[in-house]
Parts: structure tokens; C-alpha cells; sequence
């Protein structure tokens, strides 16, 4: 059964990010077209800054966390750097 009851959006923030000037500027040329046009320009930068968060965490998961398969000096123990765990060698 589908219902017709519509969960709330979660609740927004506001976000400082500095941008090249000429960069602002068509922003707020884009965000008159696109209010003149019926859409909402904030709704899909949201929703770009979105997909873009995420993407940058996947990027750092795979960063701070390689696998075996991406870091060839990934040892089955754990071990990398000539064996120690300090990075020094043996001997």
C-alpha cells in the first residue's frame, strides 16, 4: 500500500565557501534565470554539494583505509616498511 503521508526533508544549514568573484557572479545571474524559469537554484546546488560530500568521503575511506589489492606494501600481517611496525628494518 502506498501512502500519502511524506517524511520532512531534513533541516538545512548554511555553508561559507569562497569562490573565484567571477565565479559568485554568474551564480547570481544563474540564480535569477533560474528563479525566473520555476526552479529552485539553492535546492540543486544542495543537492550537488551532496553528491559531492560523498564523494570526498569515499575518497578518504580509500585513502586512509587501502586494501591490499591498492597498496602492494600491505603485508598479510600488517606489517609493511621491512617488516617492523616503526617502519625501520631488522638488523
Amino acid at each position: 500500500m502506498m501512502g500519502i503521508l511524506k517524511r520532512k526533508d531534513e533541516r538545512t544549514e548554511t555553508v561559507t565557501v569562497r569562490v573565484p568573484a567571477s565565479v559568485k557572479a554568474e551564480l547570481d545571474r544563474l540564480r535569477e534565470e533560474a528563479g525566473a524559469a520555476g526552479f529552485d537554484l539553492n535546492a540543486t546546488l544542495s543537492d550537488a554539494v551532496t553528491r559531492v560530500t560523498r564523494q570526498i568521503r569515499d575518497e578518504l575511506k580509500q585513502v586512509a583505509h587501502p586494501t591490499a589489492a591498492t597498496n602492494p606494501r600491505s603485508r598479510a600481517n600488517g606489517l609493511a616498511n621491512g617488516g617492523m611496525p616503526d617502519g625501520k628494518s631488522q638488523g
